[in-house]
């Protein structure tokens, strides 16, 4: 019985201990966003991993169907199909099949709108199309980058379901051809007329600002203008509520627009992002007055925020009072390897930790820190399950120590006489 409980307890022990290395090779699997694409020949295209990988080694199955770079970029040479893998350091392995069509390859598609402004409840169907239309496989794939705001069906067709913005995402049968449109979703149209004061700064979408730029606001009742300054910033002292069209010129001379695209002014207090061609980024702020005094504090939307590895989290501020200038803020990350911060203030998880994000106005005056936590969603869905088996296991050896020994102690007595034997019944 000794031998027996022994072996037991050993093979359990050993159970236990390897718990955790199961539990860190299920936290360490490496994924790609996509399991598949479609290309064309001479078409290129970035494939992304879902977290971050240090050192990663990309090989493609057949080099002369679809090439990859050593950062992971594909680039289609011919009909056919081929896998590309990556390897991390201790040996995890993603793949991703790479189908290289033949015919004629998509230029573009063709979109209705970059931008829309919908209510809770509204539908509308996203008209697109691919250019040219002759090629052999037209059809479109479409997505939201947030199905709680705003979902999309296979034929294009937007239901608008809570407040907030989404991108919708439109990808031809080549995966390198995409286009997107925001949404923004209000809980309710405006009401009335009233004027309103816009603030606003101009990027590109890599982050540049640019500097000495007209931006126009049109429709058939209104024509505004005004020049944005050396860091991009804009000011409207007065914007009637209504839809417009939005236009940016190169300078004061230029005729032609550079980028256009569509804004709604229908809410008091709003922060919102317009997308305009696919290549500039607008920032805009609304408040009811205009944005001329000094600034007395500064606060961050929330000074201690959890986030997970490879999601983001944009930042906001308020100003006291709200009509004060909008101030250049820049963000800091103590640690970047754990969580990093871009020009427009949005944080992005790196790796699981806790740092700390400062946020300082350019002239120094004001400065606000925020602590960001990094999680990873999948190891503590793991580590919950590991910690359950582990609890039971022990729990389990406890309960069957305690009866195995009892029943060791009880039979021991038996040999040695303290307790009588047992009695057999008789049988009829």
């Amino acid at each position: 019985m000794k031998k027996r409980i022994i072996c037991f307890l050993t093979v359990t022990i050993m159970l236990i201990c390897a718990l955790p290395s199961v539990s860190f090779a299920v936290g360490d699997v490496i994924d790609f966003t996509r399991d598949s694409i479609n290309l064309f020949p001479d078409e290129k295209y970035q494939l992304t991993l879902k977290s971050v990988v240090d050192n990663a080694q990309y090989r493609s199955s057949d080099p002369n169907i679809a090439a990859v770079s050593e950062t992971g970029m594909v680039s289609a040479l011919k009909a056919g199909s081929s896998i590309i893998t990556v390897t991390d350091t201790k040996g995890n392995q993603a793949a991703c099949t790479v189908t290289v069509r033949s015919g004629t390859a998509p230029k573009t598609i063709s979109l209705e709108t970059q931008s829309l402004e919908m209510t809770v409840g509204d539908v509308h169907e996203l008209k697109a199309s691919v250019v040219p239309e002759d090629i052999e496989d037209t059809r479109l794939f479409f997505s939201s980058t947030d199905t709680t705001i705003a979902k999309v069906d296979d034929n294009g067709v937007i239901k608008a379901l809570s407040p907030g913005v989404a991108v919708i995402n439109i990808e031809s049968a080549s995966t390198a051809v995409t286009r997107r449109c925001m949404v923004k979703v209000s809980a309710q149209q405006g009401h009335g007329t009233f004027n309103i004061a816009i603030n606003g700064v101009l990027y590109t979408i890599a982050g540049d600002k640019k500097a000495n730029m007209v931006v126009e606001l049109k429709n058939d009742v209104t024509e505004l203008r005004t020049t944005t300054n050396k860091t991009g910033q804009f000011y409207f002292e007065s914007v009637v509520q209504g839809s417009y069209t939005m236009n940016i010129y190169k300078s004061q001379t230029s005729k032609a627009a550079a980028a256009t695209g569509k804004l709604t002014v229908d809410a008091h207090d709003m922060n919102m992002s317009c997308i305009i061609n696919g290549k500039e980024l607008v920032i805009l702020y609304q408040n009811d007055v205009a944005g001329t005094g000094s600034i007395k504090d500064i606060t961050l939307e929330k000074n201690n925020i959890n986030i997970e590895v490879g999601s983001s989290y944009d930042m906001s501020f308020r100003l006291n009072p709200s009509n004060a200038a909008l101030p250049v803020m820049k963000g800091v990350s103590r640690d970047p390897d754990i969580a990093t911060v871009d020009i427009d203030g949005r944080i992005t998880g790196i790796s699981e930790g806790t740092t700390k994000i400062t946020f300082t106005t350019s002239d120094g005056k004001f400065s606000k820190t925020c602590k960001v936590n990094v999680i990873s969603s999948s190891r503590s869905t793991y580590s919950w399950i590991i910690i359950f088996i582990e609890t039971t296991i022990i729990v389990f050896i406890v309960i069957f120590f305690i009866i195995s020994y009892r029943r060791f102690r009880i039979n021991k007595e038996r040999e040695e006489g303290v307790l009588p034997p047992v009695k057999k019944r008789d049988s009829k």
